[in-house]
C-alpha cells in the first residue's frame, strides 16, 4: 500500500522536536594550533603568557632617563649624560625608562644630542601591554580565524579544544554509482552526500562517507547500525519517500523511534528523522535541490544548535521582480538571482523543483515563502539569503529570457572582466515584460527571422521605449526527421512540437502554411517538449518520426534535417543602461573577438551585421 503523508509536520514544530529530542552534548577533541582554522572552540581559551613578558623598546633609538632629557628645545640642543643604543623589541635596560627614536637624535663628536624631551613610557612596550597570562583570548562558541593563530601561538597556546561532531554519511539506491564510473541508463552518479560532506564539514563537523548501499532492507539496517555506532549523526541519503524501493523509513523504524516523517516544506517534503540509541538519524531526499534544502535548514540548524558555526551568509533586502505562486501551509525556498537595476536591488526567481540544479548554480541567493503565505506579489519587499558576497550583486548582470547556451559562453567571457552574467529562464513575451518593469539590465529575446517579429514580440509592449537590440547568436532550425522527408510525409508523420510563441513553433506554423498543411491534421501538432535535446531524444526512441529543432542537434542525433528558417537570440537592452560599465562590458563581450570564434566554431555566428528589421521603430541596431 503506498505511503501517504496525511499529517506534514510543520517547519517550525519539526525544528522545535529536533531539538527537544537531541539536546546539546559535550562533543569535543583537542587538535592542534595548525589544525583548527574554521573549528569551534569548545572552552574559552586563556592566554599562557603575557605578552610583552618584560618592557622592551617599540622603536630603533636610545633608552633614557626621562627626568634628564627635561628642557631639551630646538633652540637649546641636550646632550645625552646616559642612554644606551637599543632596538625595536630589545628590552629596557633597568634604571631607563623612555626611548627616544633614533630619527630625533643625532651624534656630535661622540655626543648623541636631542631637541625635545622625553615623557615617562615613551616609545616601550609595558609588560603585559597586549595581553596578560591568564587573559581571555577566545570565548567559548568562537570560530577560529586564519589570523586567530597568529596571536594564539604568541600567547603560547599550542592546542585547542574544538567541539567535535562525527557525522557519517550513507548513500541508498541500487541505482547509484560512484563518483567518477560513467552512469548506464537509468543510472545516476552519486551526488547528495558529496554535498553533505561538503556543507557539514564547513560548519565545523567530521565527516564520513560510506560506502553506496544497495535497496535491500538487510543491508541498509547494516549500514546505519554501523554508521550509528561510529557517529554522533547519520545522514541517511535517499530512500526516505514513498517508492517501493524506498526502505528508509521502514529500517529506521526497526531501529528505533521515529521523531517525524514529512515536513511541510518545499522541496524537501519527505524527510525523516529518527532517534536511533540516542542519536539522531536524518533521511534526506534523493533530488538533489531538496537534498540541500535539507542540510540547510535541518542538518545545519541541528549543527548550530549542537554549537557548531553555522555556514556563514549574509541577508539583503529586496524587491520581487514578478509575483511567486506558493501553496499555504508549506514553507517554501525559492532560488533567486538578484542585481542592482537603476538603483534598486530585484530578486528574479529561477525555475523551481527538487531535482533542477541548475537553478541553484545560476542563482546567488534564495527567499522564504513562509507557510502563512499564499505566494509573493511583484515589487515587494523580500528577505533573501545570499550564497556569494554581499559585493558580487554590484557586480552582477541579470538577463531574462529563453534561455540560449550562448549565453553561458557570454557569461564566461564576462567572467574575464570581472562581472557575473544571472541568466534566468522565462518566455520572450515574459522577458521583454520583465524589461518593460525594469527590474532586469536586460531581455534575452530569441525571435525567429521574419519582418514582423521584432515589432510583434518587443515593440508592441515597449512602444516608447529607446532600445538596443544586440544579436548574439543565430541559429538554423528545421525539421529533424529519422529519413528524408517526401512531399506527403507531413500528413503521416508523427511530430513533436515546441511550446507556442518559440521561434521553431512559428517557423513550423509558416511551413505548414506555406506546404498548404492545417495544423490540425498534423498527428502530434499538439504534443509539446520544452526543449531542442527533447525533440531529437522523442524521434530517437520512437516517440515521435519528426520536431523543428537545430541543424546542429539533428546533426548530432544521427538525424535527417530539412531547413525551414532561422532563430536569433538577442540582447535587448534599455538605452539609458547602455552608460552602466556592467552593460557596456556585456555589449563588449557579446562583439569580442573571442565569444564570435565560439559561435563560429558551433555553427551559430551571424551573418548579417543586421538583423532583418533591424531598423524597426524604437530599435537601435547594434
Amino acid at each position: 500500500m503506498p505511503r501517504r503523508y496525511l499529517n506534514l509536520t510543520p517547519l517550525p514544530e519539526a525544528l522545535a522536536a529536533m531539538r527537544q529530542a537531541f539536546p546539546p552534548g559535550n562533543h569535543a577533541e583537542t587538535v592542534p594550533l595548525r589544525e583548527a582554522v574554521g573549528r569551534v572552540t569548545a572552552e574559552p581559551v586563556y592566554a599562557m603568557r603575557s605578552v610583552p613578558e618584560i618592557d622592551i623598546a617599540k622603536f630603533d633609538g636610545y633608552a633614557v632617563k626621562s627626568r634628564e632629557t627635561r628642557g631639551a628645545q630646538d633652540r637649546r640642543p641636550l646632550p645625552l649624560t646616559e642612554c644606551v643604543r637599543i632596538n625595536t623589541g630589545e628590552i629596557i635596560p633597568p634604571s631607563f625608562d623612555a626611548v627616544i627614536m633614533i630619527e630625533d637624535t643625532w651624534d656630535e663628536d661622540g655626543t648623541i644630542r636631542i631637541r625635545k624631551s622625553a615623557a615617562s613610557g615613551q616609545h616601550v612596550r609595558h609588560a603585559g601591554e597586549d595581553i596578560r597570562a591568564g587573559e581571555l583570548v577566545l570565548p567559548n562558541g568562537h570560530r577560529v580565524r586564519p589570523f586567530d593563530l597568529g596571536a594564539l601561538a604568541t600567547y603560547g597556546v599550542t592546542h585547542l579544544s574544538v567541539r567535535s561532531i562525527r557525522a557519517g554519511i550513507v548513500p541508498t539506491g541500487s541505482d547509484l554509482v560512484p563518483l567518477g564510473l560513467p552512469p548506464a541508463p537509468g543510472q545516476t552518479i552519486e551526488t547528495n552526500t558529496l554535498m553533505a560532506e561538503a556543507y557539514l564539514s564547513r560548519m565545523g563537523a567530521t565527516c564520513r562517507r560510506y560506502p553506496i548501499v544497495p535497496d535491500d532492507p538487510d543491508l541498509i539496517r547494516e549500514a546505519l547500525a554501523e554508521a550509528v555506532a561510529e557517529n554522533d549523526l547519520v545522514i541517511l541519503s535517499a530512500g526516505s519517500s514513498a517508492g517501493t524501493r524506498d526502505f528508509s523509513r521502514d529500517v529506521v523504524g526497526t531501529l528505533g523511534e521515529i521523531v517525524f516523517h514529512g515536513i511541510a516544506i518545499r522541496p524537501g517534503k519527505p524527510v525523516l528523522l529518527a532517534k536511533v540509541d540516542g542519536k539522531p538519524v536524518l533521511g534526506m531526499p534523493g533530488y538533489p535541490v531538496a537534498a540541500q534544502t535539507i542540510l540547510r535548514e535541518i542538518a545545519g540548524d541541528l549543527l548550530s544548535w549542537w554549537g557548531l558555526s553555522p555556514v556563514p551568509d549574509e541577508e539583503l533586502v529586496v524587491r520581487l521582480s514578478r509575483r511567486l505562486a506558493s501553496d499555504p501551509g508549506y514553507d517554501e525556498f525559492v532560488p533567486v538571482s538578484i542585481g542592482r537595476v537603476a538603483g534598486t536591488c530585484y530578486a528574479t526567481p529561477h525555475p523551481r523543483g527538487g531535482g533542477i540544479q541548475m537553478a541553484v548554480v545560476r542563482a546567488n541567493g534564495y527567499l522564504h515563502i513562509p507557510a502563512v503565505r499564499e505566494g509573493l506579489e511583484a515589487g515587494e519587499e523580500v528577505h533573501v539569503r545570499l550564497t556569494v558576497p554581499l559585493s558580487a550583486i554590484d557586480r552582477t548582470i541579470v538577463c531574462v529570457g529563453p534561455r540560449d547556451p550562448a549565453l553561458a559562453e557570454l557569461g564566461n567571457c564576462l567572467s574575464d572582466a570581472g562581472y557575473l552574467l544571472h541568466c534566468c529562464n522565462a518566455s520572450t513575451i515574459g522577458a521583454v515584460l520583465a524589461l518593460r518593469a525594469n527590474t532586469c539590465h536586460a531581455a534575452t529575446v530569441s525571435l525567429p527571422e521574419t519582418g514582423t517579429a521584432w515589432n510583434d514580440l518587443v515593440l508592441r509592449y515597449l512602444p516608447d521605449a529607446e532600445l538596443l537590440r544586440v544579436q548574439v547568436a543565430r541559429t538554423e532550425l528545421g525539421i529533424a526527421s529519422a529519413r528524408d522527408l517526401g512531399p506527403g510525409d507531413p500528413k503521416t508523420l508523427r511530430f513533436v512540437n515546441r511550446p507556442k510563441g518559440t521561434a521553431a513553433r512559428v517557423l513550423f506554423d509558416a511551413w505548414l502554411d506555406r506546404q498548404g498543411i492545417e495544423p490540425a491534421t498534423v498527428t502530434g501538432y499538439e504534443n509539446e517538449v520544452r526543449t531542442h535535446g527533447a525533440v531529437a531524444a522523442a524521434i530517437g526512441n520512437g516517440r515521435a518520426d519528426a520536431g523543428v529543432c537545430p541543424a546542429r542537434t539533428a546533426e548530432e542525433a544521427g538525424l535527417r534535417f530539412t531547413s525551414i528558417g532561422y532563430e536569433s537570440c538577442n540582447l535587448v537592452i534599455r538605452r539609458e543602461l547602455v552608460a552602466d560599465e556592467r552593460i557596456a562590458n556585456l555589449v563588449r563581450a557579446a562583439r569580442s573577438p573571442g565569444f564570435r570564434a565560439f559561435l563560429r566554431a558551433a555553427g551559430r555566428d551571424r551573418t548579417d551585421p543586421e538583423p532583418p528589421d533591424g531598423a524597426s521603430r524604437g530599435a537601435l541596431p547594434a
